[in-house]
């Protein structure tokens, strides 16, 4: 799914971002497929997700985790994130064992991932790699910036409200992890993952405060 294919930052950043998706296809898994897809979440509950949701209805940070699997519905289309390799590989397994029959999507580093099914006895169906960004990018935000807004495939976060929360936690008007669930509210998919913007901000923060005037 392109919609969590384009995140952007270097390799040590990215080792800590992964996304898994869970979908069904009209007219050949979608019917009855409520169950099964509520299991899906189930599972992926037991793994330290970072970040849960799904269009319709919300995210983690905006629904409680029953109304999430309340509100799933045939064909509803699930997301979870994960900060961690082993976390994604032990819910991979988990779903392998259980043989949902529905296709799983995993966003991540591509050699990691490879590793990652092999462990698990899985084997790619298909590898999508994102060319990167083309047209006007000079008018795009800088790249500190976009690491934290690509984390949002549907682009429901400003860069401008980044820079006011990176603004903030330089100050010290606001913690870290407070301004990544602000953050992560407006992404209603639920494909953000708050624990790697929480770690962007204050990294951007460190910056900000490096080149403030010592009084």
């Amino acid at each position: 799914m392109s919609h969590t294919l384009h995140r952007s930052g270097d390799r040590q950043s990215l080792a800590g971002d992964w996304v898994v998706l869970a979908m069904t296809a009209s007219g050949i898994n979608h019917a009855g497929s409520a169950p099964r897809l509520r299991r899906f979440l189930e599972l992926a509950s037991r793994h330290n997700p970072v970040n849960l949701g799904d269009i319709r209805t919300g995210s983690a940070f905006s629904q409680t985790r029953k109304r999430l699997l309340e509100a799933i519905t045939d064909g509803t289309v699930l997301h979870a994130v994960f900060s961690g390799t082993r976390d994604v590989a032990s819910f991979l397994a988990d779903l392998k064992a259980e043989d949902l029959g529905i296709s799983i999507v995993v966003s991540g580093l591509m050699d990691t991932c490879r590793r990652i099914a092999a462990r698990t006895g899985l084997k790619p169906h298909t590898v999508a790699v994102s060319l990167g960004i083309w047209g006007r990018t000079e008018t795009l935000p800088g790249p500190s910036i976009l690491e934290v807004t690509s984390m949002c495939g549907h682009g429901m976060i400003p860069g401008r409200l980044v820079e006011k929360l990176a603004e903030e936690v330089a100050s010290g008007a606001l913690g870290a992890r407070e301004a990544a669930a602000r953050l992560a509210r407006p992404c209603v998919c639920g494909i953000f993952n708050p624990r790697r913007a929480a770690a962007l901000l204050s990294a951007m923060a460190r910056r900000t405060a490096a080149r403030s005037p010592r009084s």
